[in-house]
């Protein structure tokens, strides 16, 4: 892995925790542009996130994705090993 991607597959972390700076979203933004393993990387955790979060807001933590949505996770994680 490149250091421009380790930095960028850092930032792609960072953002779904806090808003970036104007600087490190136009250097985010313009590198995955270019990297479609950092496209994939960025892709893969906010698709992780979404999934967690569903499972958060389901009462007791008990969610279960139905068959459609854990084959399309399964799917596009599978697509998307540049991460």
């Amino acid at each position: 892995m490149k250091h421009a991607c380790k930095e960028i597959s850092r930032l792609a972390s960072d953002s779904l925790d806090r808003k970036l700076g104007l600087w490190e979203k136009l250097k985010f933004r313009m590198h995955l542009f270019i990297c479609v393993n950092c496209r994939n990387c960025d892709n893969n955790l906010k698709l992780i996130r979404n999934a967690l979060d569903l499972i958060e807001k389901t009462k007791y933590g008990q969610a279960r994705l139905s068959d459609v949505q854990r084959d399309q996770l399964h799917q596009t994680l599978k697509k998307n090993t540049g991460c």
